[in-house]
């Protein structure tokens, strides 16, 4: 039974991961000493700071993305993973029921892996793939990580899960402890 609840748990973690920014950066250097711009990475797109960002990212020929189709993969898929988790809650607890759940949690797992490495290619693309005509040539190339600083000429730029994120993994971890507890 408490496998169950735990998916139950983990269904509604996931569908309101939906309604909450997934990734953050936040940005600082010191000429700005009491100003830290700030972008989230949220389903409907990138929301903050974006027109202070996209301003000074164009002096290093950082082509800012306006649009990012992994947006629309990842909305549905988060959605349909919810509705699969909330059924992971009502099946049984016989062997279908079990074998169900741990498909689930793979899913679960899966999705966070993949997305997290869409993530990273996308940095490495935005340090990268940049327009070689910037006013500011002498900037080398550079890949921010998943998670932590990066330095970018003067700024320090933080990369971090977001709430959406953490809500995302903390689903993940009741589907992982929702599969052991159905296989002891």
């Amino acid at each position: 039974m408490k496998a169950r609840l735990l998916y139950a748990a983990a269904a509604a973690l996931v569908a309101t991961a939906l309604a909450f920014p997934l990734w953050g950066f936040a940005m600082a250097a010191p000429q700005y000493p009491d100003e830290t711009l700030h972008l989230q990475i949220a389903r409907t797109g990138i929301v903050g700071d974006v027109q202070e960002v996209s301003t000074l990212q164009h002096f290093i020929g950082v082509r800012f993305p306006t649009e990012l189709p992994e947006l629309r993969w990842a909305t549905g898929a988060i959605a349909a993973l919810a509705a699969l988790l909330l059924f992971g809650a009502c099946v049984g607890a016989g062997t279908v029921g079990r074998v169900y759940r741990v498909l689930c949690s793979v899913a679960l797992v899966t999705f966070l892996v993949a997305s997290a490495a869409v993530v990273q290619v996308r940095l490495y693309q935005v340090g990268h793939h940049r327009d070689p005509n910037a006013p500011l040539r002498g900037m080398r190339n550079f890949t921010p990580p998943l998670i932590g600083p990066v330095k970018v000429g003067n700024f320090t730029v933080w990369s971090f899960p977001h709430i959406g994120a953490v809500l995302l993994v903390a689903a993940a971890v009741l589907t992982v402890a929702g599969s052991r507890k159905a296989a002891a």
